[in-house]
């Protein structure tokens, strides 16, 4: 990356900065969002070696994960506004090295408990790399920019959830459950590295606020701009909706419609290849387009198919035209998630740490509810996640309507 000091804007710096500088900082970026979220479940495989290991329960066990997603969701909360007055990038490098030091004590972690808490710590000191990415784009771009540059890292991420359960299922079947973990130590370190060599320092002084007290208060600030909390929520309820296909679709494609495990795992890649390409067409897209109505286009396509999907498996109509119908969300989902998030934090500017914090937040609080909501029914029925997935989406399109009247 090209030097330069602390107080010269970064946004100007990157535009005199060759491309390949520009590409090497996004993919960083990419890094950074990316691996916080593949070890939420990249260890799945491997829990019953787990359980096995400790002596303990399968609950017992899967309070590892809850742990980690409370962790990952205060964490973003917390480190987003504090970067706002300490800096991105002294923080970027310390939630990364907590990151490194908690995969390792996790693999001689003596008992469940303590993995649990390790488990806690890693999720918020992972946090850092979400949050401040989001954050540290809106140091660096504006406007269409912005929204082009968040949808590339919206694709780089939604690799995670298709990588991560098929890596830690190739490592379960080769060796013991602390090989994931040793795995996760060699992602930290990758972050770590990129954060230290590659991501520059984003937040000069003087654009920073200089009472950490205050830190709480510049979150409550974010959440009191109407124009931000509607597209904010757009995001959360239209991951509401991505969450309900991934926390069902593994019980829907095999119970109800009777594909093998195979064809579930094909049937989640090509998906994720919809999203991913979705991500891609709309960084291309945002240079000829309003981002805000591309994002209402999309979510009235997510809605309307969603709606659609619900109707048919009530209808007792399932098979291929399901598969078509999540094919179809998936894909919007690429057009929605960056273009929500570059209309957020344009509504706060000056507020990037705690706006980024606000979103992840949402998300993962939103996350969490929708998994066990989705296997009310049992494995055997398609309604929940057709219905989670229904009215995730609906909500998801008025409160887009609504941000849109409230930027007017």
């Amino acid at each position: 990356m090209t030097s330069a000091t602390p107080d010269e804007p970064v946004r100007s710096r990157l535009r005199l900065s060759g491309g390949r500088d520009r590409a090497v900082l996004i993919g960083a970026l990419g890094i950074l969002s990316a691996v916080s979220p593949l070890a939420t479940d990249m260890y799945l495989a491997s829990m019953p070696g787990l359980s096995a290991w400790f002596g303990t329960s399968a609950s017992a066990v899967q309070l590892t994960l809850t742990s980690y997603m409370i962790g990952m969701a205060l964490g973003q909360f917390f480190l987003g506004p504090v970067s706002d007055v300490l800096g991105r990038h002294r923080l970027l490098v310390a939630g990364n090295a907590v990151f490194l030091v908690c995969s390792v004590l996790i693999v001689f972690a003596p008992s469940i408990g303590v993995m649990i808490a390790l488990r806690a710590l890693q999720g918020a000191a992972g946090a850092a790399g979400v949050v401040i990415a989001r954050a540290i784009v809106a140091d660096i771009a504006t406007g269409r920019q912005a929204a082009k540059l968040y949808s590339i890292l919206a694709t780089i991420t939604s690799v995670s959830p298709v990588v991560a359960p098929l890596l830690g299922g190739v490592i379960a079947t080769v060796a013991p459950w602390q090989a994931v973990f040793w795995a996760l130590t060699v992602f930290g370190a990758v972050m770590l590295v990129c954060s230290v060599v590659v991501v520059p320092e984003t937040l000069p002084p003087a654009a920073r606020h200089h009472a950490l007290r205050g830190v709480l208060g510049l979150s409550l600030r974010v959440m009191r701009t109407g124009s931000f909390m509607a597209y904010a929520f757009t995001f959360a309820f239209s991951f509401g909706s991505l969450f309900s296909y991934i926390s069902a679709s593994s019980f829907v494609i095999q119970n109800v419609l009777g594909f093998s495990a195979l064809a579930y795992s094909v049937a989640f890649a090509v998906n994720a290849c919809g999203a991913i390409v979705g991500g891609l067409v709309n960084a291309r897209l945002v240079d000829r387009v309003e981002p805000a109505a591309i994002l209402r286009v999309a979510v009235m396509v997510m809605a309307a198919v969603n709606l659609v999907g619900l109707v048919l498996i009530l209808s007792g109509v399932t098979g291929w035209m399901t598969l078509v119908q999540l094919l179809i969300g998936q894909t919007a989902i690429g057009f929605i998630m960056g273009n929500a998030v570059a209309q957020a934090q344009s509504r706060v500017p000056g507020l990037a740490g705690a706006g980024a914090a606000v979103l992840g937040l949402l998300q993962f609080v939103l996350g969490g509810l929708v998994s066990p909501l989705t296997g009310i029914a049992g494995q055997h029925t398609a309604v929940p996640m057709a219905l989670s997935m229904a009215v995730w989406s609906v909500l998801a399109l008025g409160t887009a309507f609504l941000a849109r009247r409230l930027s007017r």
